[in-house]
């Protein structure tokens, strides 16, 4: 058994931009679709998020669905423009770690 490996929260990070930008015809996503598509716990899912919030990189709209209220996240124009630099810092840095 070896020790586990955890990812670089730099990848996190893109992937939860890149799960809001690509994972939906509208440009949302549910957290749900985010813990499933970023393969995340919830609290480390609603961590992430928090800071993506804080930081302006995404924002929460409330949507009505049948009878209830849902929470959909959406990139910002920063979110859009801060998704496409760690992209690119990525594929710079980790491209030999797939």
């Amino acid at each position: 058994m070896g020790t586990a490996k955890y990812r670089p929260a730099i990848k996190i990070v893109l992937k939860i931009l890149e799960c809001i930008s690509k994972n939906q015809s509208k440009g949302r996503a549910l957290k749900t679709h985010i813990i499933q598509c970023a393969n995340l716990k919830t609290t480390s899912a609603e961590k992430y998020i928090n800071m993506l919030r804080e930081a302006g990189y995404v924002e929460e709209k409330r949507l009505d669905w049948g009878a209830r209220e849902v929470i959909a996240y959406e990139l910002t124009p920063l979110g859009r423009s801060r998704y496409d630099w760690f992209r690119t810092i990525n594929d710079e840095l980790f491209v030999s770690d797939e």
